[in-house]
């Protein structure tokens, strides 16, 4: 009898573990006082500022290049991109560095917040309608508390880099 209850506790972990997997992972940050999202197995890596090296002719919201361990990877700024205002200084910024297939890329922002584990629940779908600023950059929503957190579209926000 106790290895029935230990199965079923087995099988209740499981069905946790499976109830919140990597696709509902999300490393969180602020970029001017929003609060944004990128699913965990997109992040390659944060890094503390480093100044980029201007390059000519680069795309809307390129701030420039970063060497990182031999590999060039462009950067952008993401407040420029969603239409949100930066706040602090270059040097208490940070760059989420993100791949996209088989390129990284760059996304400068204020602060990492946190990584989130959202449950169906928790998941909401973007908003369709507008055509401001930043529009399709959303993939969806993440209630974290009473705060709805945008989680970001890579694939729409960096069209030239897309998966498809």
């Amino acid at each position: 009898m106790s290895s029935m209850l230990y199965d079923e506790s087995a099988e209740e972990t499981a069905n946790v573990v499976a109830e919140v997997s990597a696709t509902n992972q999300f490393v969180t940050f602020t970029c001017g006082k929003r609060s944004f999202g990128i699913e965990i197995m997109s992040v390659r890596e944060i890094r503390k500022w480093s100044p980029t090296t201007a390059m000519p002719s680069q795309p809307y919201g390129a701030q420039g290049v970063l060497d990182i361990r031999g590999k060039i990877v462009e950067v952008y700024d993401l407040a420029s991109m969603v239409g949100a205002t930066g706040i602090g200084s270059d040097t208490s910024k940070v760059i989420l560095v993100v791949s996209l297939g088989e390129q990284d890329v760059g996304i400068i922002a204020d602060t990492v917040s946190d990584i989130i584990f959202a449950k169906e629940e928790d998941l909401r779908p973007a908003p369709t309608g507008g055509s401001g600023s930043g529009s399709g950059s959303v993939a969806k929503l993440v209630k974290n508390g009473d705060e709805l957190i945008a989680i970001l579209d890579l694939e729409n926000l960096f069209p030239a880099y897309s998966l498809h």
